[in-house]
């Protein structure tokens, strides 16, 4: 029985299910068992080929009798026939969730060259298409179905596709981990998250974590989801979680969802390209300096420091402005990263942090009340227990408070929201608190760094007056790709970056001697460039028009909003041509395919989580599979949410 004008089931009903169940006076239940017990509880026609309860996980109506108590059964049985459709277009993951050795999996394609052609051939998603939808060779050319041999373009889609999946994956286990009661106070315990999932029933490794005695770890604000399972850097051990067919936690309970998420970014990329291309996405890399206090002054001497450390980074040779991506990247994060730990003041932080030291001492030598070093003497013998801070900063303005609340002599004097704050109303000692809030002060966010839509703004200024100029098309038109040395296409790297050090850029080459050349700043901005957007050696920012930058023009990169400075590093800004393989100024092109698929991927992520899409895939998906019901809960919940199915 189809989709198309479906009656009434005639089979065994859940309420027919329900009536035969029955319980005996022992700890066992009996069952009066169905016929039907056995059957699957849908079919799909894919290519051909029938799928049921062979080849579809839970796919048999035993799972219904068994689970009448569970009103959730229809849409985990929706979730698994959208993973089973998923893995025929994309492909099984690996070994565990192909369940068939004959399968040749996402991972073994990228692991054998051989495989890899013959997952491609039965994979259309990867292959390579024109504008029109043909299915082409790198150069153009339509190919011959008959003599197909895929091209670099459609392996470097499957590996980008494992990519994806393994970031897929991360992202969902640092969700799965940090979402629940096992983070506390900054602190995660992966431990106790693992022995949840083993008291759940889950296929974890429990013995292994609970041999390794296993500490609790600080999650900084900055953690990046990606590094999850990271051996440095990483909160979780994945061995624990996904171990061959003995710990398949990730397979059974992550896989799906990953799979069912890559099902809709792919309808978006089928019937919604214009979503995509259209939401104006930026990466970005922001720094907020907060006016701590009614003190401004260390505030204000670090922002301008600060300014002065984005306009010294000059270009390194006589050559060419230091276009390399990756390292202008790595550059102004590690110095947003610094100007963060002097703007909240910690002490002990900054004096072990050599460049944070130096920025201190640099801005000390100034002014002797620019981050004015301050002891809270605690009156006791032990001069370890003093307190050494920077007045002014937000360090420095807990331990005054600190200072208060340790002082007050009477109960008159002693200030309950401050005995509240460092004793938590009185279930720790004061030095803990105190420890805690310094925590709190290091986690607190100052650094934005992520992919954003226009419809998904982040929360940056009071004002919003970053997301009106961040989110412009002028911004993304202005924006030169200038790729890694050896990717991409070189004739039109060399172009683009002519036209940045000729015109756009704010350092310009000022000729010498024969070929000896050295770089300025410019006195004015070129007349070219952008009303948003900046270039300052090959790397972009934000512009602002304020009463902070008309002093000059080399400070319109900050914005200050009353409370905080800002400044903006634009690391990408797409456009609907840089999305696409071909084109003079396309991710394909100049930074090629790798680049171009995972930020598609980036970008479907984000469209996808607004608006209803989800909903919409899912319909999409179904129509697709000519779907045969053989329960009626079952089919009155596809009816109920997806009546277009039936008509």
């Amino acid at each position: 029985m189809s989709n198309k004008k479906f009656p009434k089931l005639a089979v065994l009903s859940l309420l027919g299910i329900l009536a035969l169940t029955g319980c005996s006076s022992s700890d066992d239940e009996i069952y009066a068992k169905p016929s039907t017990y056995d059957d699957s509880i849908i079919t799909i026609t894919e290519d051909g080929k029938e799928h049921g309860k062979d080849d579809i996980h839970n796919d048999v109506l035993n799972i219904i009798y068994d689970s009448m108590h569970d009103g959730s059964t229809p849409s985990k049985v929706l979730s698994k026939v959208l993973f089973k459709y998923a893995e025929s277009v994309f492909g099984s993951y690996n070994r565990v969730t192909a369940k068939d050795d004959t399968v040749i999996t996402i991972e073994d394609a990228c692991n054998d060259d051989a495989k890899m052609v013959e997952f491609i051939k039965n994979h259309k998603v990867y292959w390579l298409y024109d504008e029109e939808g043909k299915h082409v060779k790198e150069n153009g050319e339509e190919v011959d179905e008959a003599n197909f041999v895929p091209c670099d373009t459609e392996k470097e889609n499957v590996r980008s596709s494992l990519a994806e999946i393994e970031l897929h994956i991360a992202e969902s286990m640092y969700a799965k981990a940090t979402g629940g009661s096992y983070t506390k106070k900054h602190f995660f315990s992966e431990f106790d998250f693992i022995e949840a999932l083993y008291k759940e029933g889950k296929k974890v490794n429990y013995a292994a974590a609970k041999a390794a005695n296993l500490k609790s770890v600080l999650i900084d604000y900055q953690f990046e989801k990606k590094d999850v399972f990271d051996a440095t850097k990483g909160i979780l051990h994945r061995a624990y979680y996904q171990d061959g067919a003995n710990f398949t936690y990730i397979e059974d309970e992550v896989i799906n969802d990953v799979y069912n998420d890559l099902l809709v970014e792919q309808y978006l990329l089928d019937e919604d390209i214009a979503a995509v291309r259209n939401s104006r996405a930026r990466r970005i890399n922001v720094i907020k300096i907060e006016k701590y206090s009614s003190f401004t002054n260390n505030a204000d001497a670090l922002i301008k420091d600060l300014v002065n450390a984005i306009y010294s980074y000059k270009p390194v040779d006589n050559a060419h402005l230091n276009y390399r991506t990756s390292e202008i990247e790595a550059y102004y994060k590690d110095l947003f990263d610094t100007y963060a730990i002097v703007n909240k003041g910690l002490y002990n932080e900054i004096s072990t942090n050599a460049v944070a030291s130096a920025i201190v001492a640099r801005l000390q030598a100034k002014a002797s009340d620019i981050y004015e070093v301050k002891t809270y003497d605690r009156g006791t013998a032990a001069t370890d227990d003093d307190i050494v801070y920077y007045n002014n900063t937000k360090y420095g303005d807990l331990i005054k408070d600190f200072e208060k609340f340790e002082k007050a002599a009477t109960f008159e004097e002693l200030d309950m929201s401050l005995y509240n704050k460092f004793t938590s109303s009185g279930t720790v000692t004061p030095e803990e608190g105190l420890d805690q809030a310094t925590i709190d002060i290091d986690q607190t966010k100052t650094i934005y760094k992520d992919w954003y839509i226009q419809s998904s703004q982040p929360s940056l200024d009071s004002n919003g007056k970053i997301n009106e100029r961040l989110f412009t098309i002028s911004v993304a038109n202005s924006k030169i790709e200038l790729p890694e040395d050896g990717e991409g296409d070189e004739e039109a790297k060399a172009a683009n970056l002519k036209k940045l050090e000729e015109n756009l850029d704010r350092f310009e080459k000022i000729p010498g001697n024969g070929n000896d050349w050295t770089w300025e700043l410019r006195d004015a901005p070129s007349a070219e460039e952008n009303k948003f957007l900046c270039s300052i050696n090959g790397a972009y920012f934000l512009k602002f028009e304020g009463q902070y930058s008309q002093d000059n023009y080399l400070n319109d990169i900050v914005y200050d909003d009353g409370s905080a400075y800002y400044i903006v590093n634009v690391l990408e800004a797409v456009k609907d041509n840089k999305l696409k393989a071909s084109g003079n100024n396309s991710y394909g092109k100049l930074r090629g395919v790798q680049f171009l698929n995972s930020v598609i991927d980036e970008i479907s992520k984000k469209v996808a989580e607004t608006g209803s899409y989800a909903s919409l895939s899912k319909e999409y998906w179904l129509k697709k599979m000519d779907i045969k019901y053989h329960d009626q809960k079952v089919y009155d919940y596809f009816k109920d949410n997806y009546p277009d199915l039936f008509d």
